[in-house]
């Protein structure tokens, strides 16, 4: 089994009409943007019971045609970037 991540309950989403997405951070009261891409992994990871680095990159590779690597290396930072911000458990 894989590193499993999900969201924390103080984070609020918020989906915008352009596909894009903010989050808030309740603790912070920090805003924080995110593409289509970025949207399409939180909505992954705010599910119940969160979501695992290895189904993240198959997602994502099946929603945006592509490669592995690449998507993998993706997922890696935006999980590093979301971890720095206290955004994710």
């Amino acid at each position: 089994m894989g590193k499993k991540y999900s969201a924390r309950e103080d984070v609020v989403f918020t989906d915008l009409d352009d596909g894009s997405a903010v989050l808030l951070h309740l603790e912070t009261k920090f805003y924080f943007s995110l593409n289509e891409t970025g949207c399409f992994l939180w909505k992954l990871i705010e599910k119940e019971g969160g979501a695992e680095e290895e189904d993240m990159v198959k997602s994502l590779c099946e929603a945006f045609e592509v490669e592995p690597n690449r998507a993998a290396g993706d997922i890696k930072e935006f999980i590093s970037d979301l971890r720095e911000q206290g955004l994710i458990k």
